[in-house]
């Protein structure tokens, strides 16, 4: 067999097993819109992929997820990923990951509109987002704080 046998296979495969995914549920958290595209219910828990539009410097405050990995793409625009000390830019069609117990976040650096993709390890996050976005804006952080704590995620404080 040659590797394109194996591809072609594979290509076969996918068609006959798997739909491509569009956007399952859409919800706003603190006003960046969040598609759901693979949730967690659909795949037992084990993952979920999400997509987050942000307008040009936005994106979730910093962060510690004591559960789940995520692996990040850049789906279109300029973004910039935190790692607790620095901020390392990636591109559209860039990729970088966070793994839990870290500090992270990301942030369009952008001038225009931009999206980037969650790939998250186990699932959870999409079901914890769309709670989230039920809370009135600008949000009480107490209750961002009760909604997160069951999640393992908590919040970096600003700095200063």
């Amino acid at each position: 067999m040659t590797a394109r046998d194996c591809s072609a296979n594979f290509s076969a495969l996918k068609v006959n097993q798997y739909t491509m995914s569009t956007a399952k549920k859409q919800f706003y958290v603190f006003s960046e819109l969040v598609e759901v595209i693979v949730s967690s219910k659909e795949t037992n828990g084990t993952f979920c992929v999400i997509r987050q539009y942000s307008n040009p410097g936005g994106g979730p405050p910093p962060h510690i997820h004591a559960k789940e990995d995520e692996f990040f793409t850049v789906i279109d625009g300029e973004f910039e990923i935190f790692d607790g000390a620095n901020w390392h830019p990636i591109n559209k069609g860039e990729a970088a990951y966070t793994l839990r117990s870290n500090p992270h976040t990301f942030r369009n650096r952008g001038s225009a509109m931009g999206c980037i993709q969650a790939t998250v390890i186990p699932g959870g996050l999409d079901e914890y987002l769309e709670k989230l976005s039920q809370l009135s804006m600008p949000p009480v952080i107490e209750e961002v704080v009760q909604i997160s704590d069951p999640y393992g995620i908590s919040f970096l404080p600003p700095q200063q």
